[in-house]
């Protein structure tokens, strides 16, 4: 795995679902590894700004590498 592979969590934990993220759900790494964990960023929620763009917030989690699948 390397930054701005796409992957999927596959297994849930604590951890994840306390940020809004659980098993299946899609992100970007966004930093490499590191003491088995890489930073990935998964869609959260949608919103309108106060311009009238719809925009996607996101949720940064530092991952167990064991825990993704890449994706393409």
């Amino acid at each position: 795995m390397k930054e701005l592979d796409k992957v999927e969590l596959i297994k849930d934990r604590a951890t994840y679902r306390e940020k809004g993220v659980k098993a299946g759900d899609k992100g970007l790494i966004m930093g490499g590894a590191r003491n088995g964990y890489v930073l990935v960023f998964f869609d959260g929620e949608e919103y309108m700004s106060r311009f009238g763009v719809k925009l996607i917030e996101d949720i940064d989690v530092a991952v167990r590498v064991e825990d993704l699948k890449v994706i393409e």
